[in-house]
């Protein structure tokens, strides 16, 4: 290449034209020229924005052939547009001899694609404008990993979390800044020491073990323990262990974070769980939890002791299996009104137990809501009342006696004693006139009449008293049925008793007690027309016995059932009404309970209940 003062400080491929415009001259960027015309190393000259010069390189790199088809074309048309700013000012630093530094550029090629080229400028200062760069065809792949490796180690190097890199003996080959908190001299000093040195000793020998696993099967493995921080506190840290190998050796990736906040929020959590639970499963209330679809999907271990029933039969069926076929509609709306409204129900029914007898509950029904007032589920606590019922019951069934026996002692008083003295001067007259007794008889009948009513009222007021004392049922209701043999056999009625046990001794007051079974009795033998029978049934429980008298009789229709109880009322033709009032009353005040079930042609069941003291 000339250097000669008319000569341009590029080169075509051919000969330059008879008519080119001579460049001026620039020594340093001819020198530069010279040096890279036949180099590998592609090199570029600019002015003015126009492709100046470009060796061979440069040229076949952008996919051409000769530097004809470049020069003198403006280098936007080779330079993407989006480092048009950029390229500005890096010329602009170029001719003024300041060093740009490197950019990786987007060029366009010849056939339209783009390639990543990086351009590194030569300041070399010139009054002419023109300024030189070198450019090299970027390794993508390369940089790709470089700037990912790179990018790693930034995320890495900023985590709260410690990355840790362990050799098969879980020492550390590699730890994070974050490990700082943790180390009680430099990072540095940390690397071929124990990954385990700062654990909690009573963790130490659980995480080797689980470390030596992860080496031994190479599978993940989560782990939590107690780590020291160098203050001295400890704190709950939860591990994360991977295995990676190549063909040289093993090492082994621990993601460790601190979890000591979550791990107080989970034992608090579990705390508390675990005391509802103790309350739930210690409670003597009915605890029920009920989904959208009205199954249950909890019962409380209180249904077997309250009800008969274990978990396992509540759970999954409908919230109002086992209610008590009367109340079911009650407790059907009770249910509507709960998931309408979403308020609290208090409502009382039954239930019943597993053995058949009904058992009256207090329930209070809730709705338990989430953070986004969606209902989840429904909540029923439900309390055994039977006792506070039946205490209820005696009480008002008490007074009301109580003020029966006041009206009736103070009725039999007022006529007893006139009734003694005419039935005495009957008598009287009678001997006198021993030829027609017709009349007189009538009198002194029904004078013994009003004299049974009087007696009656007076067992009302007064019953017989008696010692309290131990007493054999069994031999008691022996007893009442001797009475009663006589007018059952002559209508060929049969009464059987069967018994659980052989003795059951209750504390009683053995004649009002007598007169109890007696009175009941007698209305089974004179509710039965012929050839019937009487069964007396005799058990024991936890809280009493229980004695059953069951008559095949005409039965009792339900709206003179409700009446039975109530002085003066009787179906009898020649009853006074008050045999069942005297023993209620007797029943009651012995704390027993005594109830009466009834259908027309079906016989008459009486069921009393007596506290064994």
């Amino acid at each position: 290449m000339n250097h000669n003062e008319n000569t341009a400080i590029y080169r075509r491929s051919g000969p330059p034209p008879e008519n080119e415009t001579k460049e001026p001259r620039d020594d340093k960027l001819a020198g530069l020229v010279k040096y890279y015309e036949s180099s590998t190393t592609a090199l570029v000259v600019q002015k003015e924005e126009k492709w100046l010069y470009l060796n061979d390189a440069a040229v076949h790199l952008l996919g051409f052939e000769h530097f004809s088809e470049l020069e003198g074309k403006s280098i936007w048309e080779t330079v993407h547009p989006e480092n048009r700013e950029v390229v500005s000012k890096r010329i602009e630093a170029s001719i003024n001899g300041v060093n740009p530094g490197v950019l990786v550029q987007r060029w366009l090629k010849k056939d339209g694609s783009y390639i990543h080229v990086e351009v590194t400028g030569i300041p070399v200062e010139n009054f002419l404008g023109q300024t030189t760069a070198i450019i090299k065809k970027v390794d993508y792949d390369r940089a790709n990993v470089q700037n990912t490796l790179e990018n790693y180690q930034l995320i890495t190097e900023n985590m709260n979390e410690i990355i840790s890199l362990l050799d098969p003996k879980g020492n550390l080959l590699y730890v994070s800044p974050s490990y700082r908190a943790y180390a009680r001299e430099g990072i540095e000093d940390e690397i071929g020491r124990s990954s385990i040195r700062y654990v909690h000793e009573e963790d130490k020998e659980r995480v080797r073990k689980e470390f030596f696993k992860l080496v031994k099967y190479r599978q993940p493995l989560i782990i939590q323990y107690r780590m020291q921080r160098k203050d001295g506190i400890y704190r709950y840290i939860e591990s994360q262990g991977t295995c990676i190998s190549n063909e040289n050796e093993r090492s082994y990736v621990v993601v460790s974070r601190d979890v000591t906040e979550r791990h107080e929020a989970e034992m608090l959590l579990h705390w508390n769980e675990k005391k509802h639970r103790m309350i739930l499963e210690h409670s003597n209330d009915l605890i029920c939890m009920m989904n959208n679809e009205g199954t249950s999907v909890y019962a409380s271990p209180s249904y077997k002791e309250v009800l008969g029933y274990e978990q396992n039969e509540v759970v999954g069926k409908d919230i109002l299996t086992f209610i008590h076929p009367e109340d079911f509609e009650k407790c059907q709306r009770a249910i509507q009104k709960l998931t309408e409204t979403k308020q609290p129900i208090t409502t009382i029914y039954r239930k019943l137990h597993a053995s058949g007898h009904d058992i009256i509950l207090e329930a209070k029904g809730m709705a338990v809501i989430d953070e986004e007032g969606n209902v989840n589920h429904f909540v029923f606590i439900s309390r055994d009342i039977t006792e506070k019922i039946q205490l209820q019951q005696y009480r008002e069934n008490i007074e009301k006696l109580a003020l029966i026996g006041d009206v009736a002692a103070g009725f039999a008083h007022e006529i007893r004693n006139p009734l003694t003295s005419i039935k005495g001067f009957v008598k009287l007259l009678a001997r006198q006139e021993e030829s027609d007794r017709t009349y007189h008889q009538i009198i002194e009948d029904e004078l013994t009449n009003i004299e049974e009513v009087v007696n009656g009222f007076i067992s009302l007021g007064k019953p017989e008293a008696s010692e309290v004392a131990e007493v054999s049922l069994l031999k008691l209701i022996k007893n009442a049925i001797t009475v009663l043999t006589p007018q059952a056999s002559s209508k060929n009625i049969r009464i059987n008793i069967s018994s659980q046990l052989k003795s059951i001794v209750i504390r009683c007051q053995r004649n009002q007690m007598k007169q109890v079974f007696i009175n009941i009795l007698k209305n089974s033998v004179e509710a039965i027309e012929q050839d019937g029978q009487i069964d007396v049934i005799l058990e024991e429980n936890q809280n009493g016995v229980i004695i059953e008298i069951h008559d095949n009789g005409m039965g009792i229709d339900e709206e003179r059932l409700e009446r039975i109880g109530v002085p003066f009322y009787t179906n009898k033709e020649k009853g006074i009404g008050l045999g069942m009032t005297v023993s209620n009353k007797i029943i009651t005040e012995h704390r027993g309970r005594l109830k009466i079930e009834s259908k027309p042609g079906q016989g008459t069941k009486v069921l009393i209940q007596l506290p064994k003291e």
